[in-house]
């Protein structure tokens, strides 16, 4: 199969129009999707990534007024849009148009993308659009271009050049089809933010498991997501410097975090300075959460890339950044 690789909105459009899979960017991370309101595409998606018929797709719209067409959107849902969209918020909302992929739910999660020419592709489409992150299932989300053409081109039909994303984690999902209003996946936008607006949010133990649902309603809640094939370990900082002391010369051993000030601590960190990531020698420094969260899908990719086989995270800080960046390096952590 050949892949259309374009800017050009229009013809990236006309083949959601025809049923097909598109690659896109958002803030995020990379999504594959397909038109909403084609079942048969959107079954595609699944075939593709090898992904759980169960595991919902997140439909992408270009704006409120398009997701209160075909959803009960609500007084608190359109005050949480107004606030955190365009953006990498969730919402999971009843649905009023029950023709939409999934037939079978009587929900919809919905999001409305940051970028300005993401949001002008869906609206030519005939929006909205379904898509999980552009992965192959259980897998970390792709960030880079590269990484995504290394694994789909020449199995989807489309993809998007459009600016790459920045967040580097997936969206906050919040469940608003009860009474009760409930986060059922962190990311970028925090508990602490919504609790302003949702004070009666139902923000559950970071340990529950939730993938115990027998119908999730989000993805990220049921099955093991965001590893690379290393087994990746989450170290406190003085694990996380007792590892680099003691192993900094292993081949098969790398490290991405904040505390890189052991054994030949300062050379490390001149390398890391001046290297890309592509050409880090399996150490990644960072500086803030956000960075953490930018680079760590892409750094897991470059290790499974080199063959390592073993990667030591550092905890996040606490503070902004870190809810949902240390649940998705749990979630790869697990076993």
């Amino acid at each position: 199969m050949e892949t259309l690789i374009s800017s050009d909105v229009r013809l990236l459009a006309n083949l959601i129009q025809e049923g097909k899979v598109v690659i896109f960017p958002t803030e995020t991370v990379y999504g594959i999707g397909a038109s909403t309101k084609s079942e048969k595409a959107c079954l595609r998606v699944y075939e593709i990534k090898g992904r759980p018929k169960d595991n919902p797709l997140i439909a992408h719209f270009d704006s409120i007024d398009s997701i209160a067409a075909v959803c009960e959107l609500g007084d608190m849902g359109r005050v949480l849009l107004e606030r955190f969209s365009p953006g990498p918020l969730t919402l999971i909302l009843p649905k009023k148009d029950k023709s939409l992929f999934p037939k079978e739910l009587d929900t919809l999660a919905v999001r409305i993308p940051k970028s300005p020419v993401v949001r002008e592709w869906i609206k030519l489409s005939g929006g909205p659009i379904s898509a999980p992150s552009a992965n192959l299932s259980g897998r970390p989300s792709l960030t880079k271009l590269t990484d995504v053409k290394r694994y789909f081109e020449g199995v989807v039909d489309g993809i998007l050049l459009a600016e790459e994303p920045s967040f580097g984690i997936e969206s906050t999902v919040v469940s608003l089809v009860s009474k009760t209003p409930v986060l059922l996946r962190p990311g970028s936008i925090e508990s602490k933010e919504l609790l302003t607006i949702l004070p009666d949010l139902v923000v559950p133990d970071p340990y529950t498991r939730n993938e115990l649902l027998s119908v999730p309603l989000s993805p990220g809640t049921k099955y093991k997501h965001y590893a690379p094939t290393a087994r990746v370990i989450l170290a406190s900082t003085d694990e996380f410097i007792f590892s680099l002391n003691t192993m900094s010369e292993s081949k098969t051993t790398a490290w991405i975090g904040f505390s890189f000030d052991g054994k030949e601590g300062e050379k490390k960190k001149q390398k890391i300075g001046k290297q890309p990531l592509s050409e880090f020698d399996h150490f990644c420094k960072v500086t803030s959460n956000e960075e953490y969260a930018s680079k760590l899908y892409a750094f897991f990719e470059s290790c499974d890339l080199s063959g390592i086989q073993t990667i030591f995270c550092e905890l996040p800080k606490e503070g902004i950044g870190s809810e949902g960046l240390r649940n998705r390096l749990e979630k790869a952590s697990s076993v």
